[in-house]
């Protein structure tokens, strides 16, 4: 008789014959535990640094790219290795690989967080990334392994909420720590955190690996990571102030797009693809992932424009920004915790529609803010705004899941979140690159204050322009403090513009994949009316 992975006991792994109809793994809810704890570590740490962002631009002097690499490196190398991660899991075992990949997460953090210049930070995310990598499928696999089929849906919603409450909970942490420690110590935090998974998943998770693991993808894993890295430079060099059709910026935008093409075509002939293009031929599983790419997208994006606002236009410290985006974790968390039940009772399409409209509702809030908006109706934007993001996260990804065959499982999840962590990236590449556009045709040469050849350098973004006006402060006695604070009005001024602008593509994509979701996501479940009715005679 086969065994099946939950039928192993937890220390030795040896089988368990049971008389009765399985009922999962003895400690599968403690398991569960522990690999959203992982999730929870991955994903605080796409977010973790967008109050740090301020902080970093000072003590490093990074411009607006470099800060946009800081946060792509790491979502990069994350969304590349995250098929392979999972097939090392399939071939290695997936608790030693989840132990392996987050020691080498935690290395790479407590590095990345001494960092002497941007160039070490943006190559220490990478290698955070690429020990990262490993928890979204292997933690998935584990969870499918312990679970028997009828308690997955509610397993994978727990584990869903871990991933949203990690995002959410970025910036409070990264604030409360930047309250009375350097920018490193939100990369710092990473150490422990880590440390306390790496030990429960070497106590409590079963070493499981397929009994025939298929080869590695080698050439799909490089055209992957060539392909998005080359889009993304692209557009992050042509925000950074370089002529859209100039070769170093076309030029790589165009051999990404090349090498997606390539991409397609070799995986449709490996036997063993990275992703799997077939399994887009489900309408379903497309229209999930794509919208949870499009929720990705949106949320990484606008996360990063919102840390300027708040700290370089408002003047809050980190703490302060930390401690204001606490709405945004709040909505998000108790919105994630409800979806799968909303989804139950209203359908998928409906309540992912529900969620990417509030989405958008909290991108036009954010597109209308000024200077001195009230801090309610901060807080209450970014409420709507993480509260449509929970609701999208659940659902979706079930749906996705939910039309994968049992033997491609695997793969079906390390597709799904290669998309969405692409989503991530290309979100801070795209809106950041609107952003830095529109601000600099805005702001132009600040009244005069800054020469032609400095304005490349030092209009690209709201920080470097206000650390150059502090420098003029200090050092150029000709210019009147009058000039200098019309300058700065000015800057703040063209940013609320740019990012008006981003925001507004951010809800334009929002409504659409709303709008994917009423057309391709399944609908209200079957006799849901009855049951809610019985439901309500019970109460």
């Amino acid at each position: 008789m086969a065994v099946t992975p939950r039928d192993t006991d937890p220390r030795t792994d040896t089988p368990a014959v049971s008389a009765t109809a399985p009922a999962g793994h003895p400690r599968r809810w403690l398991i569960l535990l522990v690999m959203s704890l992982c999730m929870f570590v991955a994903t605080l740490d796409n977010t973790i640094l967008t109050v740090a962002l301020a902080p970093i631009q000072q003590a490093l002097n990074a411009t607006n790219g470099e800060l946009q690499w800081v946060m792509d490196a790491y979502a990069l190398t994350f969304a590349a290795l995250l098929f392979t991660a999972g097939l090392l899991g399939d071939r290695f075992g997936r608790r030693w690989v989840l132990a392996g990949g987050l020691l080498i997460f935690l290395i790479a953090s407590a590095f990345a967080s001494w960092s002497t210049d941007p160039t070490q930070l943006i190559i220490w995310r990478g290698l955070m990334g690429l020990g990262a990598a490993v928890v979204p499928g292997c933690s998935m696999a584990v969870i499918i392994d312990t679970f028997v089929p009828e308690e997955r849906p509610k397993a994978i919603a727990l584990w869903s909420v871990a991933t949203g409450v990690g995002i959410a909970a970025g910036p409070v942490v990264g604030g409360a720590l930047l309250a009375s420690f350097w920018w490193g110590s939100a990369l710092l935090v990473n150490v422990p955190l880590a440390l306390v998974a790496i030990v429960l998943i070497v106590w409590l998770v079963p070493q499981r690996r397929a009994e025939h693991p298929v080869p590695l993808d080698l050439p799909g894993m490089l055209l992957s990571v060539l392909a998005v890295g080359s889009l993304v430079y692209g557009i992050i060099a042509g925000g950074e102030g370089g002529s859209w059709t100039a070769p170093e910026v076309a030029g790589p935008i165009a051999a990404g797009l090349v090498l997606l093409v390539v991409l397609i075509l070799v995986e449709r002939r490996s036997d063993n693809p990275s992703i799997d293009p077939e399994l887009f031929r489900s309408p379903r599983f497309t229209a999930g992932s794509g919208v949870l790419a499009c929720s990705f997208f949106v949320a990484m994006g606008i996360g990063f424009i919102l840390t300027f606002y708040l700290q370089q236009v408002r003047g809050n410290s980190p703490v302060e920004a930390g401690l204001l985006t606490l709405a945004y974790a709040v909505g998000t968390t108790v919105a994630g915790a409800k979806s799968s039940q909303l989804a139950d009772r209203i359908g998928p399409s409906a309540t992912v529609a529900v969620g990417m409209t509030a989405m958008a509702a909290g991108c036009l809030g954010l597109s209308g803010l000024g200077e001195h908006t009230p801090v309610w109706l901060v807080e209450l934007t970014q409420f709507v705004f993480g509260a449509g993001f929970g609701l999208t996260l659940a659902p979706a990804l079930a749906v996705a899941l939910s039309v994968v065959p049992a033997a491609k499982a695997g793969a079906g999840s390390a597709v799904v979140n290669t998309v969405r962590h692409l989503g991530s990236a290309l979100g801070v590449a795209v809106l950041g690159a609107v952003l830095g556009v529109v601000y600099r045709n805005r702001f132009g040469d600040g009244a005069g204050l800054f020469s032609h050849s400095q304005q490349a350098a030092e209009t690209n973004s709201l920080g470097s322009t206000l650390m150059r006006l502090a420098q003029l402060r200090a050092t150029d006695h000709d210019v009147t403090p009058e000039a200098l604070a019309a300058a700065a009005a000015h800057a703040k001024d063209s940013f609320l513009t740019a990012m008006q602008a981003a925001s507004w593509i951010g809800a334009g994509l929002c409504l659409l994949a709303g709008l994917i979701a009423l057309r391709w996501l399944p609908g209200r479940p079957p006799h849901s009316g009855h049951r809610a009715a019985r439901d309500h005679h019970d109460r």
